[in-house]
């Protein structure tokens, strides 16, 4: 059976039915032209940025005087409410007197501001409220003062003054 039989057996050693070795060659990578693509990204960024409205950052206007003397207005002392805000945050409320002097402060809660305010404004409807904030206090604190005097139902009639040496101490005097 050496030379014509029915089936193909393979044979060692004769080379007739050797296998095939494939050799690996170099992968062939699929490169992906990014060009386009970036183009397309840079016109779609552009476009929304041209297209898009910008918030206009929220500030808070206060109108000021120019200080000239004939803006000055005489006001009743009696009219008056201070309101001293410490470099700490504490509140401290004194009522001006018909006399020119004013009563001594008073510690409040930032709570009980509004229900303060109120109640104030219902003794005298002609009330001034003149703020004096510690410039080294936390901004946020002035700002929620203000809040709440804007939140409290009475005319709304405030002024800033600048917390000069004489009202630091009496803050300091207060326990401020």
């Amino acid at each position: 059976m050496a030379g014509g039989g029915g089936f193909d057996a393979p044979e060692t050693g004769s080379g007739l039915h050797k296998q095939k070795k494939y050799k690996k060659g170099k992968k062939v990578g699929v490169r992906i032209d990014m060009t386009p693509m970036v183009d397309v990204i840079m016109l779609l960024l552009t476009f929304f940025i041209l297209t898009t409205t910008l918030n206009t950052p929220q500030i808070m206007q206060i109108n000021l005087p120019k200080g000239d003397e004939s803006d000055k207005v005489k006001v009743d002392m009696g009219d008056v409410l201070y309101i001293r805000v410490s470099e700490t945050g504490n509140i401290y409320f004194s009522k001006g007197l018909s006399d020119g002097s004013e009563a001594p402060p008073e510690k409040h809660n930032f709570n009980d501001i509004k229900t303060k305010i109120e109640s104030y404004y219902a003794q005298n409807p002609k009330l001034l409220i003149l703020l004096k904030f510690d410039r080294k206090m936390k901004y946020n604190t002035m700002v929620d003062i203000l809040d709440e005097i804007n939140k409290a139902a009475i005319e709304k009639r405030y002024s800033f003054m600048k917390m000069e040496d004489p009202d630091k101490e009496i803050v300091k005097n207060a326990g401020g």
